[in-house]
């Protein structure tokens, strides 16, 4: 068996049973485990796997993951009203990141006639913005994930790791008052880190929907957010959150 036909049943194996370890994989395919492990390493730096001491795992609970394309009419009213708050924000020659998501794909429409520079990983904020002449836009490289349109890996975190942004517009899958932002994807996470990293402010973009979810990838703590705009929150949560310094905006 080729080294393509290995990785092809290696990621198999892993849809079907969620982690494999080298020893097991050393006996089903007759090669050594310095190939093995030759074979996960290379499937890791594409974001397909998380290498893990013996093995890998995947990167997410297929069984939690959404597919975009589902979510994008889901509170379709409260995602407007989030991106029209978070306008706002943005002034022209500004260099503004948009992150991925069912939600940022709205913010995409709004600056289509603004004078700006935005860096994505979106297919989706791609899609929007390649046709508008007032756009200078900057797509990240690096590994499709097919569930949130979205590039992301290694190649995806340095390429964030040489620009700068003013504002990142950030979209999680889950947000927690205690534990903070998640997503289902820990590539996708490492990802979004490298975002808020270089980015002068953060903006969390997420409605009510997403309150008290937890998913497998943390993402960042309340101490890294500047700004919250959601569709709805209680007088005691943002209380809480004003505290640690966030700013809450609701439409």
């Amino acid at each position: 068996m080729n080294a393509v036909k290995r990785k092809i049943k290696i990621l198999d194996l892993l849809k079907e049973k969620g982690s494999i370890d080298v020893e097991s994989l050393t006996h089903l395919f007759g090669v050594s485990k310095v190939t093995v492990r030759n074979d996960l390493d290379d499937l890791g730096k594409k974001g397909l796997l998380i290498r893990t001491h013996g093995g890998a795992m995947l990167p997410e609970n297929l069984d939690l993951v959404r597919v975009l394309s589902n979510t994008l009419k889901e509170h379709e009213k409260e995602k407007y009203a989030i991106c029209k708050e978070a306008l706002s924000l943005i002034r022209p020659q500004m260099n503004i990141l948009i992150d991925s998501g069912s939600t940022t794909v709205h913010l995409a429409k709004m600056v289509r006639s603004m004078p700006l520079t935005v860096i994505t990983n979106s297919v989706l904020v791609l899609q929007e913005l390649v046709n508008s002449d007032h756009v200078e836009l900057f797509m990240a490289g690096g590994v499709l994930r097919k569930a949130s349109l979205s590039m992301m890996g290694d190649p995806a975190a340095y390429f964030f790791s040489q620009v700068h942004a003013d504002i990142l517009f950030l979209g999680v899958s889950g947000f927690s008052f205690e534990k903070g932002m998640t997503c289902t994807n820990i590539i996708e996470a490492e990802t979004k880190k490298q975002m808020i990293k270089n980015s002068s402010k953060v903006v969390l973009l997420a409605d009510s929907h997403k309150m008290e979810k937890m998913f497998i990838a943390h993402v960042c703590d309340w101490d890294d957010i500047d700004y919250f705009i959601t569709d709805s929150l209680g007088e005691q949560e943002r209380k809480l959150l004003e505290e640690r310094g966030v700013r809450v905006i609701t439409p």
